[in-house]
């Protein structure tokens, strides 16, 4: 893909394939547009017409370290498997090395938006990225349930059953691995099934709810162990998702980005209610803070 003349065949059929690739994730996923992994577009551009990016490819060549076409559906997973032996050992170097360019990407770009992920959290990712599984292992904490996640999503595991997979290999590796038991526990909270209270803070630790007294736990365990993870999946679950990195999501697919605009863009004014921008409370928001409620891609919550 680099260091080669543009007009080479090699590179003119690779160009091709990539093409080829594209559109058919383009038309698999419903989108009318595909972005130019160019070195000047750099996978930022979208464009509607597919010669468009075939002419920047041959001019511009790929972005550099684009080896992996994630941001066109292809699998870091599948790109490192091989069905000839004999190549096993250079397809396996070769993926830990896109990997890892992948991954310093990643927290590079982290790094650069510090401002949506807590510092503990950032510090704690570029740890994972160093420390190796174990003593001696090709695979840092990060990268590895980087490839697990990739494997899940792609073969359509349950989460009980990822869970199941991810306890049996931890007993499976060495002792005092570091491999993840749950990647699921920072993004729940256990709570009271009557919604009550959540088990976090000062009530960790308890084993029923301070204000009704029922069960934290699905099924009562004959005996109570003091570690709360050792007496059965809770009785009820809350999910925790951070709002901001949520918003930024949504706003990065134009379907959802357009709905989120749909107030400004398209709601008929005619002094009728006819949708909560209407409302009264939605009017003196806008009245108090003038400056949030020119721009048109403000969202306001209602709070209970």
């Amino acid at each position: 893909m680099y260091d080669r003349n543009n007009t080479d065949p090699e590179y003119v059929n690779g160009v091709q394939s990539f093409l080829i690739a594209a559109e058919s994730n383009r038309v698999a996923k419903g989108d009318i547009e595909i972005f130019c992994p160019c070195s000047k577009c750099k996978n930022c551009v979208p464009y509607n017409d597919i010669k468009v990016i075939e002419f920047h490819l041959l001019k511009h060549e790929f972005v550099r370290k684009y080896t992996c076409w994630s941001e066109h559906d292809e699998s870091l997973v599948d790109k490192s498997t091989s069905s000839h032996v004999s190549n096993a050992n250079e397809n396996t170097e070769s993926y830990i090395n896109d990997r890892h360019e992948n991954l310093n990407e990643m927290l590079h770009d982290l790094e650069a938006n510090d401002g949506d992920i807590d510092q503990e959290d950032l510090q704690q990712l570029f740890e994972d990225t160093e420390k190796p599984v174990y003593d001696g292992c090709d695979f840092s904490i990060l990268s590895a349930v980087l490839v697990l996640l990739k494997l899940k999503a792609s073969s359509s595991w349950s989460d009980t059953s990822f869970t199941k997979l991810l306890d049996f290999m931890h007993r499976l590796l060495p002792k005092n691995n570091e491999l993840p038991i749950s990647t699921y526990q920072a993004k729940r909270i256990h709570a009271c099934p009557n919604d009550c209270m959540l088990y976090r803070d000062e009530y960790e630790n308890l084993h029923a709810c301070v204000t009704c007294e029922t069960s934290r736990y699905k099924k009562e365990p004959d005996e109570i162990d003091d570690d709360v993870t050792k007496n059965g999946p809770p009785a009820k679950l809350l999910w925790y998702f951070r709002i901001i990195p949520r918003l930024k999501r949504l706003f990065e697919n134009k379907k959802e980005a357009k709905l989120l605009r749909w107030h400004f863009d398209q709601r008929k004014d005619d002094e009728k209610l006819r949708h909560v921008a209407d409302s009264p409370q939605w009017r003196k928001i806008n009245n108090k803070f003038p400056h949030f409620a020119k721009d048109i891609r403000n969202i306001q919550f209602g709070l209970s």
